[in-house]
């Protein structure tokens, strides 16, 4: 999908999805897409993918997996941190562990979200991200 039609601080929320499994980057893109103002704006499969996307598509929050090939999300969190550092990146993934949620906040995660959370919970947490972000671009 093109970045052309949303503009950074704009309206709607640009979501960047980042995870190796094509089927649940699909989910995602669906449930993401039925909350109001948020659009995806592109994917990655792997850490490499996501510093890439991330640096291109200056996305307002980024979802982003730790379990992925070529380079863990847990590896590419801090620098994609430092290339979107306008970015709340919501770290997503399978691993139920106070201890990896508080590590991913000190490298630059604005939230911790379980695979196993409710398409309502998934786009609440996003809405929370973009308003975070909005407030701090303002």
């Amino acid at each position: 999908m093109s970045n052309g039609e949303r503009t950074a601080g704009g309206t709607a929320a640009g979501i960047l999805i980042c995870d190796d499994n094509a089927a649940l980057r699909g989910l995602l893109r669906a449930v993401i897409d039925t909350g109001l103002g948020m659009q995806v704006v592109g994917e990655a499969a792997d850490g490499n993918e996501a510093i890439a996307e991330a640096a291109r598509l200056k996305p307002d929050v980024i979802l982003l997996d730790l379990a992925m090939p070529n380079l863990s999300g847990l590896d590419a969190l801090p620098e994609v941190h430092r290339i979107a550092p306008n970015a709340q990146i919501i770290v997503f993934s399978g691993f139920d562990s106070a201890a990896v949620a508080d590590e991913v906040i000190a490298l630059g995660a604005a939230s911790y979200l379980e695979k196993g959370a409710s398409p309502e919970t998934i786009v609440a947490t996003i809405a929370e991200a973009h308003a975070k972000s909005r407030g701090a671009a303002a």
